[in-house]
This record gives structure tokens, sequence and C-alpha cells, in this order.
């Protein structure tokens, strides 16, 4: 009785990490719904794991590249990652293309994108700009 104790919190601990490490899979081999590539985007960025969520977004950019409202979204959403991870310049990089979407689809007959994504890249990029070190040379 007292080996089948022993056993049993180790049984516990490696079922935990299995379970633990399934959640985490990599997000461009998940087969998912949308709406499933943003929760768990959502709650790897809650967690602190901003790279984990950056794969999920870019995952569904990969995956729905026909969703132009989903794919704006997760553009912003990358974007706001890496100014949160310290990569501005990445961070600016993917405003720009937020904001080149906006300008292009002035130019289609396509349904309009939202603007709440074009607004918060807008003030996001503006922030960096203000907040950006100067260098010697200026």
């Amino acid at each position: 009785m007292s080996r089948i104790l022993r056993i049993g919190p180790l049984w516990a601990l490696l079922l935990a990490l299995a379970v633990s490490c399934g959640s985490t899979a990599d997000p461009y081999e998940q087969d998912l719904p949308p709406g499933e590539f943003f929760q768990l985007a959502v709650e790897a960025s809650e967690s602190g794991n901003y790279r984990l969520a950056v794969k999920y977004y870019d995952a569904f950019r990969q995956k729905y590249p026909e969703d132009r409202v989903g794919n704006i979204w997760a553009m912003y959403e990358i974007g706001l990652l890496y100014h949160k991870m310290g990569t501005d310049e990445k961070a600016l990089e993917l405003f720009d293309q937020v904001l080149d979407a906006y300008a292009e689809s002035e130019n289609t007959e396509a349904e309009p994108l939202p603007e709440a994504p074009r607004i918060l890249a807008e003030k996001i990029k503006a922030k960096i700009e203000t907040e950006a070190p100067l260098t010697a040379a200026e």
C-alpha cells in the first residue's frame, strides 16, 4: 500500500505535466476554428507568455488568410505583443502594416475594416515614436 502512495503523486505530477504540455502544442499544427486561435492567444498573453500568443495569432493568419477582419485584429495584437516584449521596431513594422491595410482597403470595393485596430495602432505607434530614445545623430 505504501508503494502505491509513493507512486501515486508521481503519476499525478506526470499527468499534470502532460495536460499542461498539451495546451501549449505547436499552434501551427493545430486545426482550430478561428475563435479558438484568438482565445488561446488571449490566454497565453494574460499569463505573460507573449511569444506563444504571437504564435497563435500568426497561426490564425496562416490558416485563415481570407478573414480580413480577423487578420487585421491579429496583426494589431501581434504588434501590441511585440511592444509589450520591448521589441518596438517590430511593433512599429506591424502597426505600419495595419495602417497600410486600411489605406489599401480604401481603394477597393471590399467590406470596410473595423476602425478600432486602425485607431489603436495609430495611438500606440505615436506613443512608441514619442517615447523612443534619441540617438547620438539626433
